[in-house]
């Protein structure tokens, strides 16, 4: 009876010991990736605008550090104006239109800067703003996109029966013809609408890469490039398994395993959308593969295979 007890007692010690060593290594987390530091950008809003001669027009910025977060402006930031003729601008970003015509509006801070369109109209009969929609396009290499625009006057009247002519920014990744934009190589173009000399504001076009989830999670991912910065996006539906701790997001070329992948950060939580930017001397073309991998016990929990 006596040794049925110490057997008892003894298995009951093993096990808690086991389920504590267990509970201690869940709770060591390995260390995260840190975060990938990106370029320092401006905006300037509004990105296009029009004014009567005479009258004028303010333009504002937003500045973005290098993590991407929305901070103060600097207090030095520059203004210029493409056209003195057209319009000037003081240093507050106030411009005032001086004859009909476009000009090109820049901000810049030390070696960053921003850009909008400024049109100044001498009567309400001119094109003032040509707009495109959607102004943001999403195609991967298989697909196209159509693009519209519309022409208004200064009044915000729309101005009928115009015709565009449509630009593309970098023909090799993009080709547009009548606002049916294709896909000819991964990356970021811009596409403009120009109607009787006045210039639309840029319209992006993203030739992605993308795939859904499968193995235990849901949604999708996919690289872009966005700002020049390599992204993983994880989709607002994405969702996976809440079980395992320390879950990882890596790209690598095996759906098995992350032998020789790139690990780019914590997964926190563990549904919704999130966007990871990935280091620069990775390519969009450089892996197949965004996986979802439990870093502390191993074990994939996604893959989304994004082709050859």
């Amino acid at each position: 009876m006596q040794l049925y007890s110490f057997k008892k007692s003894f298995q009951i010690l093993a096990f808690l010991g086991v389920f504590s060593i267990v509970l201690i290594s869940c709770k060591e987390i390995s260390e995260d990736v840190a975060p990938i530091e990106i370029p320092e950008r401006l905006e300037i809003s509004p990105t296009s605008q029009s004014v009567m001669i005479g009258e004028t027009a303010t333009f504002t910025t937003a500045f973005f550090d290098n993590m991407g977060n929305s901070i103060a402006s600097p207090s030095d930031i520059g203004w210029t104006s493409s056209d003195l003729s057209v319009a000037s601008i003081t240093q507050d970003g106030e411009a005032t239109g001086l004859s009909a015509g476009q000009t090109t509006i820049k901000a810049t801070y030390q070696t960053v800067e921003a850009t909008a369109l400024l049109t100044v109209v001498s009567d309400n009969n001119q094109v003032a703003t040509v707009t495109i929609t959607p102004s943001l396009s999403e195609i991967t290499l298989t697909e196209m996109a159509s693009l519209e625009f519309s022409v208004k006057n200064n009044l915000g009247e729309e101005l009928t029966g115009k015709t565009a002519t449509w630009t593309s920014g970098n023909i090799e990744l993009v080709t547009v013809e009548n606002g049916q934009v294709t896909a000819e190589d991964y990356g970021t173009a811009n596409v403009t609408a120009t109607v009787d000399g006045i210039q639309s504001s840029p319209a992006t076009v993203q030739v992605v890469r993308k795939a859904d989830f499968t193995n235990r999670s849901n949604g999708s991912a996919k690289l872009r490039i966005e700002n020049d910065v390599l992204q993983v996006v994880l989709s607002e539906d994405f969702s996976t398994s809440t079980s395992p701790p320390d879950l990882r997001v890596y790209l690598g070329d095996n759906s098995g395993n992350v032998n020789d992948a790139v690990e780019l950060a914590t997964l926190n939580t563990r549904s919704g959308g999130k966007t990871i930017n990935v280091p620069s001397e990775i390519s969009i073309t450089e892996y197949r593969y965004v996986l979802i991998w439990c870093k502390q016990l191993g074990g994939m929990y996604g893959v989304a295979d994004l082709g050859e």
